[in-house]
């Protein structure tokens, strides 16, 4: 019987743990941002999430003269392909589309080295990373692990699905990070 309650209180406990971790993920979840601080030198985009593309390009649009990392698009696709296929893409001149790089990463792992690399590779110090707002904790935290020497600020967007399933889903990530580190 001592066992019985010994397992018990640990799956309480552990779901206990699970639930207050998951009000603290949605509790903190970032604003959106509204500028890109001046000190940043580039722009690096993780693919995957609703608005990020299309943040970075207006962004570009609007003046931004740094170099663009769009990190985590499909293997064949071009720039001129997500142009056409993200609803509100801005129209670029020749000089500003220049100014994208593409990388074909899979996941938040393989886009993070891929920014150091790319931010290595620019000479830039200070990179700001347009992704979700849900998306911001394991960013973070692989930043920590796998690129501490490139400085990030982490500009996060409002995805359109901010369900209870996305959220939900997006947290088991973060929690899948600490894990299998």
């Amino acid at each position: 019987m001592g066992l019985f309650r010994g397992l018990l209180r640990s799956v309480l406990t552990l779901a206990l743990l699970y639930g207050m971790g998951l009000a603290v993920f949605v509790t903190v979840l970032p604003a959106p941002f509204t500028s890109v601080p001046p000190q940043v030198q580039g722009l690096a985009v993780f693919t995957g999430g609703s608005g990020r593309v299309v943040t970075a390009l207006t962004r570009i649009q609007q003046g931004f003269t740094g170099p663009v990392l769009i990190s985590g698009r499909h293997p064949s696709s071009s720039l001129a392909d997500m142009l056409e296929l993200a609803p509100g893409a801005p129209q670029l001149s020749a000089a500003q589309k220049a100014q994208v790089a593409l990388d074909a990463a899979q996941s938040t792992h393989e886009n993070m080295l891929a920014l150091q690399q790319w931010a290595i590779t620019k000479q830039l110090q200070h990179v700001g990373v347009i992704t979700s707002t849900y998306h911001v904790a394991r960013v973070r935290l692989l930043h920590l692990w796998l690129a501490p020497q490139v400085r990030l600020t982490l500009l996060p967007v409002q995805p359109e699905d901010t369900s209870y399933k996305t959220l939900l889903r997006e947290y088991h990530k973060l929690l899948a990070v600490w894990w299998l580190k």
